[in-house]
């Protein structure tokens, strides 16, 4: 039991060291990602570890439109201080690479944002967004006559974004 609540703890630990060393505000998604496919934590586990890290304050769900994201609290910064040599230093190593050579593109994949809400009996609002760190960049706001329609562009919005945020700067400049 008491061998059970000290790799609850750990796996816990590892997480948060997850989410400093990317620096950045990180998807459920993104941090399953990477620990089901390293297999460090199971997909269950893990979806509970990130339920107590929020409800325990150590970790913040901040919804931004269609996406939540998970970022540190200066509770769980502290935390990991005081406790970060308990992750094993491969493990840790592990972490630190794959933050290095993926940081830009997990970013991205927050960076680029849309979501769409039914404003009428026929009538859906999309929001198409880019942004960087906390500028928005451009904000597309389009109204669609159906729910099939908007899930269409809000799932194609991602691929087209660049090239559409693109050609308006160059139409506009």
């Amino acid at each position: 039991m008491l061998e059970d609540i000290t790799v609850m703890a750990d796996d816990k630990l590892t997480i948060l060291y997850y989410i400093q060393c990317l620096g950045i505000p990180l998807t459920n998604g993104q941090i399953t990602r990477f620990f089901t496919e390293n297999t460090i934590i199971n997909y269950f586990d893990l979806q509970q570890y990130i339920l107590e890290l929020v409800s325990g304050g150590l970790v913040n769900n901040i919804e931004t439109g269609n996406l939540q994201l998970l970022v540190m609290t200066n509770k769980g910064n502290e935390a990991l201080s005081y406790f970060r040599k308990r992750i094993p230093p491969a493990l840790r190593n592990t972490i630190e690479s794959y933050a290095e050579e993926n940081r830009s593109y997990l970013k991205g994949e927050s960076q680029i944002t849309a979501d769409y809400k039914k404003i009428d009996h026929n009538q859906y609002e999309v929001v198409c967004k880019v942004t960087e760190k906390d500028l928005v960049l451009m904000e597309l706001k389009l109204n669609i006559p159906t729910s099939e329609q908007a899930k269409d562009i809000c799932r194609n919005w991602k691929a087209h974004a660049p090239k559409v945020f693109k050609g308006i700067l160059d139409d506009l400049v």
